[in-house]
Parts: structure tokens; sequence; C-alpha cells
């Protein structure tokens, strides 16, 4: 197949959260058909031409293309507009002429996008050419979720987005039925998109190169807890803060030793002087991620807004660590409570379950044993993507193609 892939972002093995998903896809379809992706630029050129060069050595095609610059009468634009504004925000008439003259020029079997905003670009496309959604984050389930962060804690923008709903719906009512294959990344996103598309939607969940992330030889030797996330996606923020304000210093008073670590980009130098402090430690982006990992004794998964599912939890069971979350952080992750990992909503249970791993580690290994079956089992690419891959041929060949 000759497949397009459309992504608000540069993709990269050394990206974090849902983009590690595609950076998967792409490789598993590398060897087997002509992939090219498109995407937005990034802010690092360095890092941008790093991420072009990783998939040219497996033979796929990465073209960036600059945002347009956007000053505040443009955004108040959006903000009065009729699409939501995700929508205004991607618009590039760069990338959406690339995408047709790649087309015109080569042809294109399908194109796969991971996020209904990024629908319109495809507008100009032949109809016979699939297209797929393999959505990440549904827009409407994510705002409804908006709700569980206090006023006070969102920004500006977190206080207008539910003034979007409408604008939201909408779009989902106009696009999401123009998909030929759609899947949603969990089954209450898969449900939620069926119900409004009234259309069969399959369920992709994220993978986790397991062959990448393995346990480590010993156990850890120092109370380490820790949470990974991309801090500039709100969801990992608000989960953050939450954990820090309500249930570290439950933690603390029973381990004083106990130290967290908040690896990922997105934490400001004023967050930092703020909050590192009381075992505490924002080390941003790290080099190694997988030895984070497996030197951690807990890692946790305190997500309460958001949509989507968690790939870090998968990283971690595959790790062997074990895992304390809220019940929506395991969200598309099939899970047992209590076998593969524990499970808290309140602040209170939350700190008592990071405890009990923490004391005793003979729980630890078994339910990082546990974990580590699962993921073999259901989470690795070739078990993930073959089903996708298998869909979109048949497509492909329903489509006259």
């Amino acid at each position: 197949m000759r497949i397009a892939v459309l992504h608000p972002y540069p993709v990269s093995g050394r990206a974090v959260g849902g983009v590690t998903r595609l950076h998967a896809l792409v490789r598993h379809l590398a060897p087997r058909h002509r992939v090219t992706v498109l995407a937005h630029a990034g802010e690092d050129p360095a890092s941008d031409a790093e991420a072009v060069r990783e998939l040219a050595e497996i033979g796929v095609k990465q073209l960036l293309f600059p945002r347009p610059g956007a000053g505040a009468v443009k955004r108040l634009s959006w903000v009065l507009g009729r699409s939501p504004y995700a929508v205004a925000y991607n618009r590039n008439p760069g990338l959406a002429d690339a995408l047709a003259s790649l087309e015109r020029e080569e042809g294109l079997d399908a194109v796969h996008v991971e996020l209904s905003y990024m629908a319109p670009f495809l507008a100009r496309l032949q109809p016979r050419t699939v297209r797929i959604l393999a959505e990440q984050e549904t827009m409407s389930l994510a705002l409804d979720r908006l709700r569980r962060v206090p006023f006070a804690g969102r920004t500006p923008f977190e206080r207008y987005l539910p003034l979007e709903k409408g604008k939201v719906r909408r779009f989902e009512a106009e696009h999401l039925r123009s998909f030929q294959l759609l899947y949603g990344i969990s089954g209450t996103e898969a449900s939620w998109l069926a119900a409004r598309t009234g259309r069969r939607v399959g369920i992709l969940p994220h993978v986790v190169a397991t062959r990448t992330f393995v346990p480590a030889a010993g156990e850890p030797t120092e109370p380490t807890v820790l949470f990974v996330g991309n801090f500039l996606h709100r969801p990992n923020l608000h989960g953050l803060t939450w954990f820090l304000e309500s249930v570290w210093p439950g933690v603390r008073a029973a381990m004083p030793l106990a130290r967290l670590e908040a690896v990922g980009p997105g934490l400001t130098e004023a967050w930092r002087r703020e909050h590192e402090r009381d075992g505490v430690l924002a080390p941003g982006r790290v080099e190694n991620l997988v030895e984070r990992y497996q030197q951690a004794a807990v890692f946790v998964n305190p997500i309460r807004t958001g949509g989507g599912m968690r790939g870090k939890v998968l990283e971690a069971f595959s790790c062997g660590r074990p895992v304390v979350s809220t019940p929506m952080g395991m969200e598309g992750i099939d899970a047992e409570p209590g076998r593969h990992h524990l499970e808290a909503d309140e602040p209170q249970d939350f700190a008592g379950a990071v405890v009990r791993y923490l004391s005793d580690a003979g729980l630890r290994r078994a339910h990082g044993r546990a974990a580590r079956e699962l993921v073999d089992r259901l989470y690795d690419p070739s078990v993930v993507f073959t089903r996708l891959e298998d869909d979109a041929l048949e497509a492909v060949s329903r489509s006259g193609r």
C-alpha cells in the first residue's frame, strides 16, 4: 500500500505520549508498504532534522511544515469562528498542498490520522482513497472530563474550552463519518464514537516496545516513585498537581525517605523552584527512560482528566514495575486491580496503595510479573498493528485501488 500518515507533531522515537504509538505503527508498516509522514514542524530545528533522518533510515520520508504565524487577531478569530480551536490552530496550507500533491503525483491508497481535528486536511483527496482514523483522544469526551479540574486550577484557555462543546459536536458530526475505518483507543472511546456516528468502531489500543522496555535484573534499592509524561499536555499536569497536593503528603508521612521523580518535558523552571522540595525531583526529558522505569520502586498514574489511553502505564508494565493508578488512568488497558496493579481514586486510598507497594517487595514482584505477561500478550506492536494492517488492506481492496 501507499500510505500517508498525518500528525500535528514530528514523528520520532524520542517523543513521549501519543506520538510513540504512531512511531511504532510507522516502523511496523515500513518494511511492507510505502509510507510518507506529513506533520507540523516542531520548535527545535535540530530535533526535527533528527526525526527526519531517523525515519529515512527505515525507508520512510517525513515532510515537516512550519505552522503559519498566529497573532492575537488571528487567535481571536479562531475563538469566534465556527470550527473548534484545535482545528483552526492546526490549519496549515503547506501541509494540505503537499498531501494533495502526493496523491496526485504518486498516488495514495490510504491516509491515516490519529486525531480527528486533522480531518479537514483530507477534504481534497479522491473519494477512493481510504481514510483511517485511529482516534487517540476524542475531543468531546476530553471536554466533558475537564469539569473534574477545579475552576481555579484551570488556565484561561481551559476556562474557555467548555464553551466549544457545541462547535466540537458539530465538527464531529460533520467529519467522523468521512472515515472508512474508525477506531477508538479504548472501549470507552470506541463506544463514544459509535454512538455519534452510528458506525462500527474498532479498538486500536496503545502499544509498547516490549523488546526495549524490559525489567531490570534486580529490584530497585531506593523508595523512588515515578510519574512520566509530557507536561505540556494538561491532563498530565493536572494529575501531577493533584498527586503533589493531595496524595504525596500522605506518602511522605508514612515513608519519609520516599522520593518522587516527575520525568518528561513541559515543566518550567518556575514550577521546579516551587515544587522541587520534600523529595520531589523534575529532571525534564531524559535520554534513558527505560532506566528510570527500572530504577523506580513504584509507578504512579494519577490521571483525572482527558481522554485516550496512557502508554506510560504499558511502559511501566513492560518494565515489570508495580503501578498505582486512578480508574480513569487505566482506561483501555485490560488489567485487573489487585492482580496487575492497584487502583484508587481518593487521595488517602491512593497514598495507601503507594505505601503498600513501597513496604512489600513480594507484592511488587508478583504484580510486576503479571503486568509484563499482560503486555506481551496484548500490547506488543506486532499483535496490535497486524489487525489494523489487515483491515486497511481489505478496505483498499474494496475501494477498487
